[in-house]
Formats: structure tokens, C-alpha cells, sequence
């Protein structure tokens, strides 16, 4: 399973962060706003409430209220605003804003009834009502001296719930047009930061593929404190590799140097004997064999280097040297073509490919150069006699050791696939009798860049 980037990560958590922090807020204020809408309606009826109070007298057992109220929306017929008088168990006003509604006085006892002084929200269905619309109502009573009594006089506000409705759709809808621009805006700025803040680490990564390329050897850029650690671990890293190349490089010829000596005089001995000078020479081979294989640059990493120029230099050497076979050697490599491998290990082992091609060959040898996400391809052609399906096995059977093939395929191949071994590669071999082979280097690219990307 692929594992996601940092920067994934990040902006996933910011986005569901967004996702449920922004929609709690839309909650919380629409809850707060509907209680806000809800006090001040109720403070409305209670208002009108109680300017209805201060408006009732009676005069000679008669309830007196003025032509024109003091709130404007009872005496417009049609108004949202309704209100009525209740006393001894009967109506005895109602505003001139209920003309309109039809609104009689069983209807505003079932009201009555129903309210008992609170506020309600949900839908009354009544006779005289649309069952789909939804009121407010609120009753106040209050008490008068008529005629040496004090009584109970009632007085009802009814307020049509769709004004209210409309006010806090359009709050709603407002509320989450900008909520949602408002997290778009935030994710945006998250992603720049994100960009700004992983800027250096991307500066590191470009050098990185440089040193890749050869370009450089240090990364020398100025870089953020929490980040100049790694800067100098990784430089730390590769003065250590190579410094630890070059002397177990160096080491390992001298013990060259030390065994081929003793063997070098053994061999000079002019009344050495066959049966003791055989054994000495299957030594002798031996040994530069695995001094060979120890000295390859077993490395963990190594920039790349432009292969095209040394590919051209080595097909001309092999011109000179089969010079007899008038052979055609075509390099077919872009410029530049790279590969993450030592020099003097990638002379060593295309000189021996190509030696063999042109042992083999008849007219022409041709080297080829392709590239993609994985690997990197050197391969080698030639137009020779070819091998058989069971060549090819014993060549490239794991394990199987190559000093006893024919001339060409000996010593030299056991050395390409140990060398290629070394660097995490392989050797490919595709092959059709009377028509020739193609021998390809195949090496991973190197993945110190790429594990910084992920």
C-alpha cells in the first residue's frame, strides 16, 4: 500500500478539521440566532401586548379601544399581526388586521386554550387556518375595577410564523454561502503554507538530484535551523563514503599487489613443471577473480555519471583491436547518458561486453541507452551466431560459476555479473541461434531522492 506524502497528510487533517469545526460553528450560530429571533418575537408580542393593555377602558360597561392602535401592523387588514380582547368568556374586540383572516372568536378560544400564556413555535390546526402555516401566540391578562369588581381581563397576540421563517432561512443560507467561502479561502492559505514550509525540503531533494548528475558533490545552500542538521548529516554522509571508498579501495590493491608478486616469481621459475605450473596458473586466476569481485565499489550511493563519452572511447579501442574484422561499432546513447555507477566499474564491464560482442559478431556491434522510473539499460548487440536457450541458462543460473565457459564468456562474463551483482543490478541476456545477442546492463536508479519525494 502506498503511503501517503507529509504534505497529504497535513492538508487532509486541515480539510477534515474544516469539514467538522465549520459546520459545529454553522450549528452553534444558527442555534444562537433562532434563539435570538425567538426573545425578540417574543418581546414584539409582549410589547404589542401590552400596548393593547394601556390602550383598553371601559366606558359604561363597554369595552372602549382607540379607532387606531398605537401599533401600526393591528390596524392594517391582512397583517401578519392579529390580536383580541377576552372578557367574561367572551370576545368583545378584535383588531382590524384579523378582518381579513377570518378569524372568530371559537378560533381565538381554541388559541386560548392552547396557549395559556406561553409562546409556541409549533402548528396549530385549526379550522379557520391553513394546517401548513405556523403562529405565535401570546396571551397577557390583566385585572380592572368595573363595576366595583376587579376582573380578569384577557388579551391574545397572534403572529404569523413565515416572516420569522424567511429571516432565518436567509440567515441560514447566508451563513453557510460564507462559511464555505470562508473554508475554501482557509484551504488555500493552508496549501501555500504548506508549499512555503516545504520549500527547503524540495531545495534539498533538487540537490540532491544533482549530486545524482554529478553537478555537485555538497550541498551548500543556506537553509531554515531545523533543517541545517540534515544538510550536514547528509554531507557528513557522502565525505564519509567516499573516503571510505577510496581507502578500502586503495587497501585492497595493495593486497593485490602483495599476492600477485609471490605468484608472479613462482611463475617465472624456468624448471617449473607442467603438473605444478597448471595449478599455479588455476591460482593465479582464482585469486585475480576475487580480488577482482573485492575491489568492485560496493557503495550505497553514488552520483551519476555521463556514460556516452566513455561508451565512444571504448568502442574506439575495440575498432583497433579487431581491426581485422572491419567491424561496424555504432553508439546509439543520448547526451547525456546517465548512469549511478563507478567509472572505472562501467569500463570494466562493458570493455568485456563488448569483447565479447565483437568475438562473436560478424559485421557489426551496436551499444544502446534507454532509461525509465525503474531501471537503466546498456545493452549491447551483435550480429554473431548466437546461443541456445540452455547457453543462456548456465550463463545466468544463480549461483552457477563461469571460469569454465569458451573463450569470451569466461573469466571476464563472471566479472560483469559480479560487478552488476554489487550494485543492486543484473545481467540480461536475450540470444537466437544464427542471429546473434544482446547482453544489457541493467541497474536500479537510485532512490535517495525519491524516498524524499514520497
Amino acid at each position: 500500500m502506498k503511503s501517503w506524502s507529509i504534505t497529504g497528510r497535513i492538508f487532509l487533517t486541515c480539510f477534515l478539521f474544516v469539514a467538522i469545526f465549520f459546520p459545529a460553528i454553522i450549528f452553534s450560530m444558527q442555534n444562537a440566532y433562532e434563539r435570538s429571533l425567538m426573545m425578540a418575537k417574543r418581546e414584539e408580542l409582549s410589547t404589542t401586548a401590552f400596548a393593547m393593555i394601556s390602550e383598553f377602558e371601559f366606558e359604561e360597561g363597554e369595552v372602549v379601544m382607540p379607532s387606531r392602535l398605537f401599533v401600526e401592523d393591528l390596524n392594517l387588514p391582512g397583517s401578519d399581526l392579529v390580536a383580541t380582547i377576552k372578557w367574561r368568556d367572551q370576545q368583545v374586540w378584535q383588531s382590524q388586521s384579523s378582518i381579513d383572516n377570518d378569524i372568530d372568536s371559537i378560533m381565538f378560544n381554541a388559541l386560548y386554550e392552547q396557549t395559556n400564556g406561553q409562546l409556541l413555535s409549533e402548528t396549530l390546526f385549526l379550522s379557520d387556518f391553513d394546517e401548513n402555516e405556523q403562529h405565535f401566540a401570546l396571551s397577557k391578562k390583566a385585572e380592572f375595577f368595573i363595576d366595583g369588581n376587579f376582573e380578569e381581563v384577557s388579551f391574545l397576540v397572534i403572529n404569523n410564523k413565515n416572516k420569522y421563517q424567511r429571516e432565518l432561512s436567509t440567515f441560514i443560507n447566508r451563513l453557510w454561502w460564507w462559511i464555505a467561502v470562508l473554508g475554501l479561502i482557509l484551504l488555500g492559505l493552508i496549501a501555500l503554507s504548506l508549499r512555503s514550509v516545504f520549500m527547503p525540503m524540495q531545495n534539498i531533494i533538487a540537490r540532491i538530484g544533482e549530486i545524482e548528475e554529478g553537478k555537485i558533490d555538497q550541498i551548500n545552500d543556506d537553509y531554515p535551523p531545523e533543517l541545517q542538521p540534515l544538510q550536514k548529516s547528509i554531507n557528513k554522509l557522502l565525505n564519509s563514503e567516499k573516503q571510505q571508498r577510496e581507502r578500502y579501495k586503495k587497501s585492497l590493491d595493495d593486497l593485490a599487489h602483495s599476492i600477485k608478486t609471490p605468484l608472479s616469481i613462482i611463475l617465472g621459475q624456468s624448471n617449473l613443471s607442467r603438473d605444478i605450473k597448471e595449478p599455479v596458473l588455476h591460482i593465479d586466476m582464482i585469486v585475480k577473480r576475487q580480488l577482482k569481485r573485492a575491489t568492485i565499489n560496493v557503495v550505497g550511493y553514488l552520483p551519476s555519471i555521463d556514460v556516452a563519452p566513455v561508451t565512444q572511447s571504448l568502442l574506439d579501442a575495440m575498432a583497433k583491436i579487431h581491426s581485422q574484422k572491419s567491424l561496424s561499432l555504432v553508439s546509439d546513447m543520448p547526451k547525456p547518458a546517465l548512469l549511478s555507477i563507478d567509472q572505472t566499474d562501467y569500463m570494466e564491464i562493458l570493455g568485456n561486453l563488448l569483447d565479447n560482442a565483437c568475438k562473436a559478431a560478424t559485421a557489426s556491434v551496436k551499444v544502446s541507452y534507454e532509461r525509465n522510473t525503474l531501471s537503466t539499460f546498456v545493452c549491447v548487440e551483435d550480429d554473431g551466431k548466437g546461443m541456445s536457450a540452455s547457453a543462456i541458462y548456465e550463463i545466468t543460473e544463480r549461483g552457477r560459476r563461469l571460469d569454465t565457459y569458451s573463450e569470451g564468456q569466461g573469466l571476464g562474463l563472471a566479472l560483469v555479473v559480479d560487478m552488476l551483482e554489487s550494485y543492486g543490478g543484473e545481467l540480461q541476456i536475450q540470444s537466437d541461434l544464427n542471429k546473434g545477442s544482446r547482453f544489457c546492463i541493467v541497474l536500479p536508479q537510485q532512490r535517495f531522492s525519491k524516498m524524499l519525494n514520497k
